[in-house]
């Protein structure tokens, strides 16, 4: 489904998600009422479309209009009709069918080959198990610490990574870096509070976190590196000026790459 196709394409992750949401509503619609209540709600709430002429007194045509519309979405949006379906009330899916479609849908999209995966009800981008866990672990760790600033900026940059069709790469660098500086000063605050004094605020280095956070010489000057290169991709001031860096192109891949850098930094600091 990757393949930018449109319309009635009939792909194997197409088809195969399709069918996951077939047999899943089948399979509990004792009342046969499940497809009218689905196509209505999608169409209310999701397609925003006229209501008075869906079939709704029909089930079975009503699955066949939902299908119809669900292969006519280009590929980006079938990924937001099932978080529609997997997190909105007006989506008219009961809650057995959403831990249904939960449990189904990751190994569906590996056995298809898919760039994405289920994370709380969102899809994210996935290139492979260590990359997408570090990234989940990042989330986990700042919510445990209750780092407000810190977790705004990393869910908001998978956000900006899970951008359909397009990434929005810049802005998921940026989130990223954000939350390290949050996490970093949080850290450096361990060493800092002994003296009574505040801990500086620092984007783009953890150099001042390092002794609190137990980073050795030899691994922090590669971490400060590659920090360089994200603050400079991020758009953000450096010292207090543009970065013509920052004005650039940024490849998807490297964005990816940085915004699981930056999460894997995350988790050894708070370790």
């Amino acid at each position: 489904m990757e393949s930018g196709e449109r319309g009635k394409s009939g792909t194997a992750l197409r088809n195969s998600l399709w069918n996951l949401l077939f047999r899943v509503l089948s399979s509990t619609d004792f009342a046969r009422i499940a497809w009218t209540t689905v196509l209505r709600g999608a169409c209310l709430s999701f397609f925003k479309e006229p209501i008075d002429e869906l079939p709704l007194s029909d089930n079975d045509a009503s699955r066949l209009a939902l299908k119809d519309r669900f292969f006519d979405l280009p590929d980006h949006r079938v990924y937001d009709l099932f978080e529609f379906f997997l997190a909105d009330d007006h989506a008219g899916l009961k809650e057995m069918d959403r831990k249904l479609i939960r449990r189904g849908l990751n190994d569906l999209l590996e056995r298809e080959g898919s760039t994405v995966r289920l994370y709380h009800d969102r899809f994210r981008p996935y290139q492979d198990f260590l990359g997408f866990d570090e990234v989940a672990q990042a989330e986990e760790t700042v919510r445990l610490f209750d780092m407000a600033a810190a977790q705004r900026h990393m869910e908001t940059a998978v956000a900006y990574l899970s951008r359909r069709p397009e990434p929005e790469s810049r802005g998921a660098i940026r989130e990223a870096v954000l939350a390290v500086t949050a996490v970093a000063m949080e850290v450096a605050a361990r060493e800092i509070r002994k003296g009574g004094e505040e801990a500086p605020l620092v984007v783009g280095s953890v150099a001042h976190a390092a002794t609190a956070a137990g980073i050795p010489a030899e691994l922090l000057g590669g971490i400060e590196a590659v920090l360089r290169r994200a603050h400079a991709l991020s758009g953000l001031p450096i010292d207090g000026a543009e970065s013509h860096v920052g004005e650039e192109p940024v490849d998807p891949r490297e964005a990816h790459f940085l915004v699981v850098f930056a999460s894997s930094l995350i988790v050894y600091l708070k370790g």
